[in-house]
């Protein structure tokens, strides 16, 4: 049986924690804007349809970033938290059997993981499956439609792996492809790292 399953690429914060007055998800990573990364990884993976969940800085973020695939959601609620993101992205999947939702900082996650997700839901299609490395797991996770009820009640800052502990004895894990997979760039001290990681250096 062939399902259906959508991803949410989540992009909606301020990204004010970085320094500068600059969006972090535009900071060069491996030369192309960090959030492309995942943008790129949700495009290229089994999913049959993806959104990108933009909130903060919308207009300029969707003129910097290719946004492939992905069809565009603005989410004008993007002070509350990342539920309202997670809300926003959802309203476009409902109709999908089971979606994946990832952040758009984590520029390690590749398809191969958005993908080996899915494998474990076409398995188990009642587990939530997410995404581990050592004894780090998060986002992205794919939630069975069953889910899709309680997660568009979820309010404030509220997110995926946050309701997923309320589902222990349905969470299965799956090894990421990458050690790395859940780093993420907060500081430009990150941005260089991980760039020097891809062969690059970001942007001053």
């Amino acid at each position: 049986m062939i399902r259906r399953v959508g991803c949410v690429v989540l992009a909606g914060g301020s990204g004010s924690r970085y320094p500068g007055g600059r969006h972090k998800l535009l900071v060069p990573v491996g030369g192309k804007p960090l959030a492309q990364h995942a943008i790129d990884a949700a495009a290229q993976c089994d999913a049959l349809s993806c959104t990108l969940v933009l909130g903060a800085n919308a207009e300029q973020l969707a003129y910097l970033l290719d946004t492939r695939r992905c069809a565009v959601v603005v989410n004008e609620g993007w002070r509350e938290g990342m539920a309202a993101s997670l809300r926003a992205g959802l309203a476009r999947h409902r109709d999908d059997d089971a979606c994946i939702f990832m952040v758009a900082d984590q520029p390690f996650i590749s398809f191969v993981d958005l993908n080996a997700l899915i494998e474990r839901f076409g398995r188990r299609p009642q587990a939530i499956p997410a995404l581990r490395a050592g004894r780090v797991w998060g986002a992205p996770v794919l939630f069975p439609r069953r889910d899709f009820g309680a997660l568009l009640r979820l309010r404030g800052d509220a997110g995926a792996k946050r309701y997923a502990l309320t589902k222990r004895e349905r969470l299965v894990f799956v090894p990421a492809s990458d050690a790395r997979a859940f780093e993420d760039v907060d500081t430009p001290e990150d941005a260089l790292r991980v760039s020097r990681q891809y062969g690059g250096s970001p942007a001053a």
